[in-house]
């Protein structure tokens, strides 16, 4: 069985990025919170671009985060808000990362 995350940007409700593999914390959060605070820092809030820049950071950062490289299945894009997955992650506008669990 997976442990599955849904990772959303604050400022952009009702869509998200889901991981099917490894979404636990001590996996996950280490890649977001430096996608995050880069991203911050040279972008500001621009939610539409954090998102799109997310799904790009899963395969640039794969390697050094050790992400799902499939390019057929573990990743999707979600809209509304009846997912519900094991762990949520949201990118705040600050550059930090909330966990929901």
């Amino acid at each position: 069985m997976s442990t599955n995350a849904l990772i959303k940007v604050e400022s952009l409700p009702g869509v998200g990025l889901y991981k099917h593999h490894d979404g636990y914390p001590e996996a996950t959060l280490p890649w977001l919170e430096k996608f995050n605070k880069k991203f911050t820092e040279r972008r500001g809030k621009d939610p539409q671009y954090k998102f799109a820049q997310l799904i790009r950071s899963s395969a640039f950062d794969q390697k050094e985060f050790r992400l799902a490289p499939s390019r057929e299945s573990g990743w999707g894009v979600v809209c509304g808000d009846e997912w519900v997955c094991h762990y949520e992650y949201v990118l705040k506008d600050d550059g930090t990362v909330k966990i929901q669990e």
